[in-house]
């Protein structure tokens, strides 16, 4: 977190904000579960696991749009439209 959602202080760490007192541990922790989700997605994109990386970057992205989520989820996609074309043209002939 950059900066306080409500009042746009810059977050200095800590639990609340130092200008308006907002409670912001629940929000970082959403942080960390859309961080979690990236990882994961990362890695089952790395271990060839499309479907289960462009789940995880979806739920990431439910939780916090992050650049790198965005990117993983549309290229699981476009892998698992490669190999759908490619099994099927196999098929062919």
């Amino acid at each position: 977190m950059e900066r306080c959602p409500n009042c746009r202080a810059r977050y200095r760490g800590g639990s609340e904000c130092h200008r308006c007192g907002m409670a912001l541990s629940q929000l970082i922790e959403i942080e960390a579960q859309a961080e979690r989700w990236e990882r994961y997605a990362a890695r089952q994109l790395l271990l060839g696991n499309t479907t289960a990386a462009a789940d995880a970057a979806r739920r990431c992205l439910d939780l916090q749009w992050r650049p790198l989520a965005v990117l993983l989820h549309d290229f699981s996609h476009t892998l698992k439209s490669h190999r759908r074309a490619s099994s099927s043209d196999d098929g062919e002939g």
